[in-house]
């Protein structure tokens, strides 16, 4: 990986430099305490050229007594020049929480890298409440109503559920109310940096309240309430499995895609009123800024990438722009749940108005991604495609052309699965994905 903003990253992906870097700063700190960094790896890389590089490490730590080994999560950030350092020095670590190891936060100059020991996270200010089960019992009954409770929990256990560095945190919670044989209630709550948290609110409310969202039509979690103190949002837990799991069962690929069309067509037809965002216009940009970063970042694909971006650019100009409508902004199959009722949506965080293709692409690309990585085959992929987009059109009040459709899928595999597979040096699956992508785009 060739990066001149951050070129401390391929030393950072190397999991034994990096366990001996942690080794060197964080042992000295825990002077006395006879604990030893057994291994360090990277969970997640957040960084697109031009921003910030944000990176979650798992460390396993354990004591030369003997005693079992203990993982210990760490959120970095790397900085340019000496800015790493200013933002160590200038926090009062004593308002930080105390981890299992060490202290609340290192600086390792080597790399200009800032770590912060989880559950402390300079964006996220509610993670230390919501790691905390004892603090979410006296929360939720101190004000039940808040958390789709009518009685006041007596206990509650807590499980995380994901957690993306720097931006957001999810965990979900098992309350029970009354006596101890009473079954738990399941609620969702979820952190958020700056005021992403109360937006994210008001859309989901908005959507909830929605005819077809009432009536059945399509599901999502209902929203409860909004922390703005701890800036954290409560929502219903659905049961059920993410349709990326329900993807190992592969016969039922076809049928539940079937479904899945129907019901993101109500959702596209519901003419509520959002901020104006992923319009056709909007997506050419990405593909632009895509090529670009990946030409410039990743030398060894621009020749594959730039003409499978100029197919795109060209074919654009032919489509022009499309209608308007709601659009979920991030249709994945994680985001995608199977329930006891059907299928239902949650992670509407960013929904706005904007072109219908974007959802309906960035579907078929997680599904050809999956082609790509040799999980399903072309057949099977094909089959899913059909029957989703057929699906869609009929019960669409606008149906999109599947020329459209397909443009949409390729351009999500150039801005989004390519992109990230070539940040993970994955050159097989890079290849694949811009031959899937460049297939699309061919007239």
């Amino acid at each position: 990986m060739q990066d001149s903003e951050f070129p401390q990253l391929r030393e950072i992906n190397q999991p034994e430099k990096l366990a001996q870097m942690l080794r060197r700063y964080l042992e000295p700190a825990l002077a006395g305490n006879d604990v030893h960094v057994q291994s360090c790896t990277i969970d997640q890389v957040h960084y697109k050229p031009g921003g910030d590089c944000r990176i979650l490490l798992a460390a396993t730590i354990c004591r030369r007594n003997g005693e079992a080994a203990a993982p210990q999560i760490f959120f970095g950030k790397l900085f340019r020049s000496q800015h790493g350092k200013e933002i160590f020095d200038s926090y009062d670590q004593t308002k930080l929480t105390p981890p299992q190891f060490g202290p609340a936060m290192l600086y390792i100059p080597d790399w200009e890298m800032v770590l912060w020991a989880y559950p402390n996270d300079p964006n996220l200010p509610g993670l230390a409440t919501m790691v905390d089960a004892d603090k979410i019992l006296a929360l939720a009954q101190a004000a039940p109503e808040k958390f789709g409770l009518k009685h006041p929990p007596a206990a509650v256990n807590a499980e995380m559920t994901k957690y993306v560095p720097g931006m957001r945190c999810g965990y979900i919670y098992s309350m029970r109310a009354g006596a101890a044989n009473n079954p738990p209630y399941a609620v969702y709550g979820k952190a958020y940096r700056g005021n992403e948290g109360q937006k994210a609110f008001t859309l989901m409310k908005q959507i909830w309240e929605s005819e077809a969202s009432q009536r059945g039509d399509f599901l999502l979690p209902q929203p409860y309430s909004y922390d703005a103190e701890r800036q954290i949002l409560w929502q219903e837990a659905l049961p059920g499995q993410p349709f990326a799991k329900l993807a190992e069962n592969l016969p039922n690929l076809p049928e539940a895609a079937s479904e899945i069309g129907s019901r993101l067509a109500a959702f596209h037809g519901t003419q509520l009123q959002l901020p104006l965002e992923m319009t056709f216009e909007f997506q050419i940009e990405e593909v632009r800024r895509a090529v670009a970063a990946i030409k410039r970042t990743f030398p060894d694909h621009a020749r594959a990438c730039t003409a499978v971006g100029e197919k795109l650019l060209t074919a654009a100009a032919r489509l022009g722009p499309g209608p308007v409508t709601p659009v979920h902004a991030s249709f994945k199959f994680s985001h995608i749940f199977a329930t006891a009722q059907g299928m239902a949506f949650i992670d509407f965080d960013g929904a706005n108005l904007g072109d219908p293709g974007y959802d309906l692409g960035r579907f078929l690309a997680h599904l050809y991604k999956m082609q790509a990585g040799a999980k399903i085959d072309a057949e099977l992929a094909a089959q899913t495609a059909a029957n989703f987009c057929i699906s869609y059109n009929r019960a669409a009040a606008s149906p999109v052309p599947q020329e459209r459709i397909d443009w949409f899928a390729a351009s999500h595999l150039i801005g989004s699965q390519a992109y990230k597979a070539v940040k993970r040096m994955n050159a097989d699956l890079v290849s694949n994905l811009l031959n899937i992508a460049d297939q699309l785009c061919s007239p």
